[in-house]
């Protein structure tokens, strides 16, 4: 069976998970999208997902695997999460457009 109610949560300085949130929709797919400023905020998040009841939760690539694993344990390890990684080289330019 294909994932139909996706999540993603997204953190970075200034986002407020109760303004900023939004859901896409069509008849056999709904995503879920949230930024957080905080990991604690995205544990938080990641447990109001569960309610809406999403079978994956994925995080941006702000995210630690150290802070991927406080998500996941928060929800009890109950759907897959998962981030966004990035390769060396891409880190590398992201880097410099932080520099």
């Amino acid at each position: 069976m294909a994932v139909q109610r996706y999540g993603f949560i997204f953190k970075a300085p200034g986002m407020q998970f109760l303004t900023h949130n939004g859901s896409l929709e069509s008849d056999t797919f709904n995503a879920t999208v949230c930024g957080v400023a905080s990991v604690a905020e995205a544990q938080i998040v990641a447990q109001e997902l569960l309610t809406r009841h999403v079978q994956l939760i994925e995080l941006c690539g702000a995210f630690t695997e150290t802070e991927v694993e406080q998500v996941r344990t928060a929800i009890g390890d109950r759907v897959p999460v998962a981030a966004v990684q990035y390769s060396p080289e891409t880190r590398q330019r992201l880097q410099q457009l932080c520099d």
